[in-house]
């Protein structure tokens, strides 16, 4: 059996420079994610105030319907 080698030729690849559009688009997202975060964060509180508020209530209706001593 006969060996061929062959070359291939390749090209030097540059990275071509960065549109300046991609640091601005880099900086709109990290913001964007924060924002998120911070929303996130403001939903968890108002779920559990709503929820403590919930539990009060119920509290509130078991005394009201317990029997008095």
């Amino acid at each position: 059996m006969k060996d061929n080698i062959v070359d291939i030729a390749t090209k030097n690849r540059r990275s071509a420079a960065l549109p300046v559009t991609d640091f601005w688009f880099a900086q709109v997202d990290a913001r964007l994610t924060r924002i998120e975060i911070m929303i996130g964060r403001l939903e968890w509180q108002i779920l559990m105030l709503v929820c403590g508020a919930a539990a009060m209530l119920l509290f509130e209706v078991i005394q009201t319907f317990s029997p008095q001593n």
